[in-house]
């Protein structure tokens, strides 16, 4: 018989403190378009990831009256398959011709539903609202302190359900101020003054950089009201107080065409549009600061902005600025994602018969947000002291579903201890790291538990499997990263030693991730450090100053 001491690590990711992460700071295909319809990504796609890219952005409405969570969870799995990164702006409804303002008893609804959902990617890209600086904006007045107020508002509950999401304050209109919008120097002003906390609150800068005047402009414009605007934006915010770097997300830029439901002369026609939108590419959007570009508008059948639409009206087909916009080179994107998958049985036993062959299976489930695809650089690879082991290309299983992991393995003629050990890969990363023990101990009576060169055993039955030692304990806590020899799930001994005391063990069944234990207080009896109490403890208590003793049992 051989005995298999090492078991698959548990199918997960390290654990970490769930928070934004740069956008900037993976491979980012920053190009992406505005969506009204989502029957639409099929189209979407071909667009805003071809010529290499993958990954691309999409912005798209959520009215306040939109709250069914599976909608929206059938929309994020639909993005999550077809790699579209969501960019979720926030709108209310419209009455008499206006946008109503948005009402604190509502923003914890949205929240919830937000929260609820599986987003595709880790980052969760969430927009507040759209040109308060119009009137018909915001209920049909103007009022950026009332702005600045629920953007705090509502950004800050949002980031206390969940650091993953990344807040995005409204996109002004840079070119108003005719009685019915404000200027946006005026609005920021005075949005700043109320709140200044904005400017540490947000994560990135949304910019409606339009090349105007009236949709088109050159585009080798530059300043206020052109494709640059956005540089203009961060140069005035620079003035009221921001002193960091913001990723900046072009929302809505673009130019209307003269093709439309009534044909306009005065417009350009959408072979000059495509033309501009490549000019764009190869200048002003190839800006580091730039994360996102999302065109307006993808498709738009009816006025007022049938002469911003990419496909044309009534038909299948796309105005040629499609085509152009298709053309640009993009690069892969390789968005963070949360990945978990835990196995729901056992992949392999604790023993198996020297001289031979094995197909072994075990269920997986997919927790986390990514899809397990072998077309998606996922791998699996079995690694044996002495056993060889080849794996069947994993199952395609998405978050939420289950699948089955299949490896084959040929144990040599020798019995004795091997190790064997299963890893999955993705994009030449491991994402089987082993998992962890967390103990929170009690020192005697002492006010703060503290102690260096603290030992961790970790015994299966009488086995030693593992041994941690110069491990540091921190107001009662100490760590033993990286367990390995173990099946999560099964019954282990952990003994903690610490050095004074008598040593304590737990019996406990270890999980995938980090396991918690909460063992008896340790006692401070052990003077001689043999890691028991008799009466040479005693005789080693006499030699001890009563100061260092009593420190044992209620140090501070």
């Amino acid at each position: 018989m051989i005995a298999i001491l090492l078991f698959l690590f548990a199918l997960v990711f390290p654990l970490k403190a769930y928070a934004i992460y740069d956008p900037a700071s993976v491979p980012n295909n920053k190009y992406g378009i505005h969506v009204v319809d989502t029957n639409d990504f099929a189209n979407v796609t071909q667009l805003v990831n071809s010529t290499g890219g993958d990954w691309g952005y999409v912005t798209m409405v959520l009215p306040d009256a939109q709250r069914d969570h599976d909608r929206w969870q059938k929309i994020f799995n639909e993005m999550r398959r077809l790699h579209l990164i969501p960019i979720i702006r926030l709108a209310t409804h419209v009455e008499n011709t206006v946008w109503v303002k948005p009402t604190k008893d509502r923003f914890y609804e949205i929240v919830k539903l937000l929260n609820s959902l599986n987003w595709p990617t880790e980052n969760r890209y969430v927009l507040l609202y759209n040109e308060p600086n119009h009137a018909n904006e915001w209920g049909g007045q103007i009022n950026p302190e009332e702005y600045a107020d629920d953007l705090v508002a509502f950004g800050t509950a949002l980031k206390e359900a969940n650091s993953d999401f990344f807040i995005l304050p409204a996109g002004l209109d840079a070119s108003a101020g005719d009685g019915t919008a404000m200027d946006e120097t005026e609005y920021l002003r005075r949005m700043i003054a109320a709140k200044p906390e904005i400017l540490t609150l947000i994560d990135g800068w949304t910019s409606h950089s339009y090349p105007n005047p009236g949709f088109s402009g050159s585009p080798y414009a530059t300043g206020r009201g052109t494709l640059t605007t956005y540089q203009w934006e961060l140069s005035y915010l620079s003035t009221l107080g921001l002193t960091r770097e913001l990723p900046v997300f072009i929302t809505e830029t673009g130019w209307q065409h003269s093709e439309g439901k009534v044909y306009a002369p005065g417009f350009l026609s959408s072979d000059q549009v495509g033309a501009n939108l490549q000019i764009a590419s190869q200048t002003v959007w190839n800006d580091s600061l730039i994360v996102a570009v999302t065109p307006f508008l993808f498709n738009y059948q009816d006025v007022p902005f049938d002469h911003f639409s990419f496909q044309q009206l009534g038909t299948d087909n796309f105005y040629n600025q499609y085509y152009a916009y298709q053309a640009i080179a993009k690069i892969k994107g390789v968005p963070r994602q949360h990945e978990s998958y835990t196995l729901t049985t056992d992949l392999l036993p604790g023993t198996l018969v020297s001289g031979s062959i094995y197909t072994l299976t075990a269920e997986v489930k997919n927790d986390g947000q990514g899809i397990l695809d072998p077309k998606d650089a996922y791998t699996v690879f079995v690694m044996g002291d002495d056993i060889s082991g080849v794996a069947d290309p994993v199952p395609l299983v998405e978050p939420g579903s289950s699948g089955t992991i299949t490896i084959r393995l040929k144990t040599p003629d020798r019995t004795g201890p091997r190790t064997v050990e299963v890893v999955v890969r993705h994009n030449q990363e491991n994402i089987l790291p082993p998992p962890s023990v967390e103990i929170h101990a009690n020192l005697g009576w002492r006010k703060t538990s503290e102690a260096t060169d603290v030992t961790v055993l970790l015994y299966d039955k009488n086995t030693l499997l593992q041994k941690f030692t110069g491990l540091t304990m921190k107001n009662g806590a100490v760590t033993a990263w990286g367990l390995t020899n173990i099946i999560p799930g099964n019954l282990y001994r952990v003994v903690t030693l610490v050095h004074g005391y008598l040593p304590r063990q737990t019996i406990t069944a270890l999980g995938s991730k980090i396991t918690t234990l909460y063992p008896k207080r340790f006692l401070p009896l052990d003077f001689n450090n043999d890691g028991t109490f008799t009466f040479a403890d005693i005789l080693a208590l006499i030699r001890v100053p009563p100061w260092t003793a009593l420190l044992r049992f209620f140090g501070p």
